[in-house]
């Protein structure tokens, strides 16, 4: 066969044919632009050229041209293996070869066989290689015959052994770097195994997008332009020095406005720093928004950076950040929002037509791989981009290097997610050459831990004088011995309110949100509840509706969970906050009094006894250690500087927390008895070998990291949750579409907008909704879309999982 007659891709639209020599080159070349910006250009590029090797059979190239032909009965999606020919051609002619790190072809190889799923465990929980199982099958993938094609149609042996030791030369140079101050064997070790894993995830990206975007190229007809980021960043820093004036023009002219503007000018001084990671603690209310976007363009130009990513805790902030950034800066077109998936993927179902694995194709591609100037996302997709094991989040990956991320709430990084998160950070710091700014009032003290950080310097000067001068309120606690019922804490909002216009009530369970909002709802001032049972837009638009309310000084209570404590921009005149963290008590001190309206205002911190927190052992150990701060602060009123929101009281506070719970920070797995932590940077001991077997060879592996067992065990939070869209403003339209089977001309347009008509149900209120009938499956190729009924949403409280919605109104 010539070279013509090998293709990768059949375009749906037109029958175009995309030649595999162009695709494996193509592919190539963007993956080497990848690599680059590691120093690992032909890493990379390795994985490539070689991923698709396996098409040069005879019986791939009949059966993609039989799917297209027979598209009504089209052969079995997979039935043809094209992704382990690649990998079985580096191990066998470079895994033994003394110039060649074993740890290159290990890592390279793993990505090409895994470009379709998810990377292999080298060693499994049995001791066994998965990894080497694939390399050795059995399984016909006429291996002798497309190795003679790959070599006389696209490269010959002599450019593949050069092109294999410059790779090499590479990956020792990157080594000998990493453990330049390293001085005991075991760290050697260490390092290098950590290294390694986080090497063979960043090859995995590298290829998934370089594979993805030409391909999409390809079907979409489109050629890939990159954007000049660094006049951008000029512009952007105009608009926002102009928007910074304007501001001041318009602010209180208090001692908080003053310190806003010095905080911000410490920032934009700092931006000559080099790359690093540094801790942003200005007070809560203190713009610290602003201020760190400040730093980061300023810090963008001076060191060539290619993004600025916003990396907050929950989705219920990331309309409001991003469309403020969006004004300040001008730029519609150049910001990103990403939230949760609203898509079920269930990519490993091979049974389907030909059309279904195309609309499956387009949905891939189109999801945001965040090749953009400006992104908003939350901390769980940012866990899930390294950790996920899925090609949609992990595509993502390489795009966080050479980038500023910016991580609001900072100290909301999941405890059993600590020691991820941080090696996450050194990885991007020392080997990306990414900055980290962690932004919170409370900073979590993530140096203090086993698997630390290390912080290379605070952005505000004088932090203990600011952090004083920021007190806006008074925080008085109302602990009991058998704590407060709901009828109780009812009784104390109402008296509350006599003095007041406002009162903001926080507290740790939807549960205990619902029961209070019952208990009041009749009462003779407005009640707004307000919950992660409505989604976005829903919660954009209640809390629109009570800043127009705070306006106006109207009388009325916000009922809410914690998602009203981070980033939400809003003051009341009194907050009520249900015992937890001390770190949540200071977020919630944050929406009182937040401009310095007056004084001092009231924050009262009380103990629910209806509160369930069995579920929740985070914030029921965060309460208990609150508790007793209050209590030595009480005792001894010099102790913390005298203060509860004091740096040294949140250095005590965390301190505390993560000896409490040291033994989860690393992610443990009590069924398989170990962590997902060793999982994935387990060091080189005789009970971890595995090994090779084959006539007259047995050799050991380099790389012993269990990805696939790790991945298949990562969750963010706790208890999974599902993406739900649901029938409220512009939600019930998308659901309309998607129920009369509408074309869809724009993938990525239509997912964007259903985020925000969607909501994340933990994994027993989505088998309620199923359960009770309240479900309605709309299936696209490989994906599921889940559309909650009318009956299942209510304007008060988002979704009703016992499809009560209607009954509930006409009670109300």
């Amino acid at each position: 066969m010539a070279v013509k007659d090998f293709i990768a891709h059949i375009r749906t639209s037109d029958g175009a044919e995309q030649l595999l020599v162009d695709h494996l080159k193509e592919v190539q070349y963007i993956a080497e632009n990848i690599g680059q910006k590691i120093g690992l250009k032909h890493v990379t590029g390795l994985a490539g050229m070689l991923h698709d090797m396996g098409k040069f059979s005879e019986a791939f190239q009949e059966y993609i041209r039989d799917a297209v032909a027979n598209p009504s009965d089209p052969p079995k999606r997979g039935s043809v293996d094209h992704s382990t020919a690649g990998g079985k051609f580096l191990m066998e002619h470079f895994q033994q070869v003394n110039s060649v790190s074993p740890f290159l072809v290990e890592c390279v190889s793993n990505a090409i066989f895994s470009h379709h799923g998810q990377l292999l465990d080298m060693v499994d929980m049995d001791g066994k290689s998965p990894f080497v199982n694939r390399l050795t099958s059995e399984k016909n993938i006429d291996f002798p015959q497309v190795k003679q094609r790959f070599l006389q149609n696209m490269y010959d042996v002599s450019y593949m052994n050069n092109y294999v030791i410059k790779a090499a030369k590479e990956l020792e140079t990157f080594f000998c770097n990493k453990l330049k101050n390293v001085k005991t064997a075991e760290g050697v070790a260490g390092v290098i195994q950590k290294e390694t894993s986080f090497v063979t995830i960043f090859i995995f990206s590298a290829l998934i997008d370089a594979d993805r975007r030409n391909s999409r190229a390809f079907e979409e007809q489109e050629k890939i332009t990159p954007f000049d980021v660094q006049s951008l960043w000029k512009t952007f820093e105009e608009h926002l020095n102009n928007d910074l004036i304007e501001k001041q023009k318009n602010s209180l002219p208090n001692e908080i406005t003053r310190l806003r503007k010095q905080m911000s000018l410490d920032c934009l001084d700092k931006a000559s720093r080099p790359t690093g990671i540094y801790t942003l603690s200005i007070p809560t209310g203190g713009g610290k928004t602003l201020a760190s976007l400040r730093f980061a363009l300023r810090h963008a130009q001076l060191h060539q950076k290619q993004r600025i990513i916003y990396i907050v805790p929950y989705t219920t902030i990331i309309e409001q950040n991003a469309q403020e950034v969006r004004e300040v800066l001008q730029a519609e077109d150049y910001v990103l929002e990403h939230h949760s998936n609203v898509i079920e993927d269930t990519e490993h179902n091979e049974n389907l037509s030909f059309k279904e694995y195309q609309v499956s194709r387009r949905l891939n591609t189109a999801k945001d791989d965040w090749d953009v100037p400006i992104i908003f996302t939350t901390m769980v997709q940012f866990l899930e981009t390294f950790y996920s094991g899925k090609s949609r989040n992990m595509r993502r990956l390489h795009n966080l290097a050479n980038s500023i991320l910016i991580f609001d709430e900072v100290q909301s990084v999941p405890i059993h997610c600590v020691s991820l998160f941080n090696e996450a950070l050194n990885f991007l710091k020392n080997t990306c050459n990414t900055t980290s700014i962690l932004c919170t009032a409370t900073q979590p003290a993530l140096q203090l831990v086993r698997n630390n950080i290390k912080i290379d310097e605070e952005l505000v000067e004088d932090l203990p004088t600011n952090i004083q001068a920021f007190k806006r309120t008074s925080i008085t606690s109302l602990l009991k011995n058998k704590g407060w019922n709901t009828e109780g804490l009812s009784g104390f909002v109402e008296e509350s309110l006599i003095q007041r216009n406002n009162v903001l009530v926080i507290l740790n369970t939807k549960k205990a949100v619902r029961d209070l909002y019952e208990q009041l709802k009749y009462a003779d001032f407005e009640v707004v509840h307000l919950s992660t049972g409505m989604c976005p837009a829903h919660r954009k638009k209640k809390i629109e509706e009570m800043r127009q309310k705070l306006h106006r000084k109207e009388k009325f209570v916000c009922i809410s969970t914690q998602l009203i404590e981070a980033g939400v921009d809003i003051s009341f005149e009194c907050v009520i906050r249900s015992l937890a963290g001390l770190d949540s008590i200071a977020q919630a001190a944050g929406r009182c009094n937040r401009n310095g309206e007056v004084e001092i205002q009231d924050v009262y911190v009380f103990n629910h006894a209806e509160e369930s927190l069995s579920k929740l052992p985070t914030i029921k150990m965060g309460g208990e250690c609150s508790r007793y701060i209050m209590k030595d602060l009480q005792d001894n009123p010099a102790l913390f500087g005298g203060y509860l929101m004091s740096t040294e009281a949140m250095m005590h506070y965390f301190n505390h927390i993560y000896r409490a719970f040291d033994s989860k920070l690393n992610y443990p797995l009590s069924k398989l008895k170990t962590t997902i932590y060793e999982l994935l940077f387990r060091l080189d001991t005789d009970e971890n070998k595995a090994y090779i077997k084959g006539p007259g060879k047995q050799y050991p592996l380099a790389t012993l990291a269990s990805y696939k067992t790790a991945f298949s065990h990562f969750e963010v939070i706790d208890a999974k949750t599902q993406g739900v869209l649901v029938p409220y403003g512009e939600g019930k339209d998308l659901i309309s579409r998607l129920i009369g089977c509408e074309p869809i001309d724009d993938y990525q347009v239509f997912l964007k907008k259903a985020q925000q008509y969607s909501v994340n149900l933990f994994q027993h209120d989505f088998e309620a909704l199923k359960k009770n009938n309240q479900l309605i499956v709309v299936q696209f190729g490989t994906f599921n879309i889940y559309v909650a009924k009318e009956t299942a949403h209510d304007d008060q409280f988002g979704i009703s999982v016992q499809g009560e919605a209607q009954l509930d109104d006409c009670i109300i």
